[in-house]
């Protein structure tokens, strides 16, 4: 709540949320949007939410699916655009079905389409740390050949360079660059300054994206957001560190300035 409160999106989605029927319209309704839609969770599994605020933004569905929900987005006064909020699953199989359904979208709709969210696959091998094994590399290919041949561009990212993180110890932490901005040429050209932000991690081990149409301003030395360095987990006092020194209490953004401090 407090990383919606400092960035105040017009539109936000949530993705493997684990939650469905009486307890996801509790944390719905708090969360504080005037327009919401929901593709339910399997049991614990996936989740999509999508929020919006309907006196600054018109959210129309155009398809879903348990790995999407795709709508067409109209900023007031401006020309409609395709969103698609995507959950990838795990499962390959699962994926190239997802991969299916939104090639036709693409062949249905012409205009500008942007995508967003977790794609669980990485597009090259510095987007993975750890586990870069022969069955890795085929899914990177496969995914890097999809987007190639659906004229698909990666928008990049500021802000940490993967967005996944597992382990704690050198032996099994993993790191990987799962959640992206894709576009295609049409919404490219319609926003040339769009972009996205890797936002810090709080609570989960996926970082939030921020995917702004107009850019980002610089951010000042004062204000650049934390960024957690991977080679901190193989000093053997990391965690004796984090113990004595991580304040549970203290609100997160404010805090994590201070402590990335002491890490110096």
């Amino acid at each position: 709540m407090e990383l919606v409160r400092i960035n105040d999106p017009m539109v936000l989605a949530l993705v493997e949320t684990h939650l469905s029927g009486e307890q996801a319209d509790n944390i719905c309704a708090r969360i504080g949007f005037s327009g919401q839609r929901r593709v339910e969770a399997q049991g614990f599994s996936g989740g999509i939410w999508l929020f919006w605020r309907r006196e600054q933004v018109s959210v129309t569905l155009f398809d879903e699916n348990t790995q999407h929900m795709t709508v067409i987005n109209k900023k007031n006064g401006d020309d409609p655009w395709l969103f698609s909020a995507i959950y990838a699953s795990p499962s390959s199989s699962l994926r190239r079905e997802l991969w299916q359904q939104l090639e036709n979208i693409r062949r249905n709709y012409s205009g500008p389409w942007l995508l967003g969210g977790n794609f669980n696959d990485t597009l090259s091998i510095d987007e993975r740390n750890g586990n870069n094994n022969s069955k890795m590399q085929r899914r990177r290919q496969e995914f890097s050949n999809w987007v190639e041949n659906n004229g698909l561009i990666d928008l990049g990212c500021t802000g940490p360079e993967h967005t996944w993180f597992r382990g704690l110890t050198p032996d099994n932490f993993k790191s990987a660059r799962l959640d992206r901005g894709l576009a295609n040429e049409e919404w490219r050209l319609l926003f040339a300054e769009g972009a996205v932000r890797n936002l810090p991690r709080i609570k989960s081990d996926h970082c939030p994206i921020l995917i702004s149409t107009n850019g980002f301003a610089p951010i000042s030395m004062v204000n650049r957001p934390f960024r957690f360095q991977a080679a901190w987990v193989h000093h053997g006092k990391f965690e004796e560190f984090v113990n004595a020194n991580w304040n549970k209490t203290a609100p997160i953004v404010p805090f994590l300035k201070e402590f990335a401090l002491k890490l110096e």
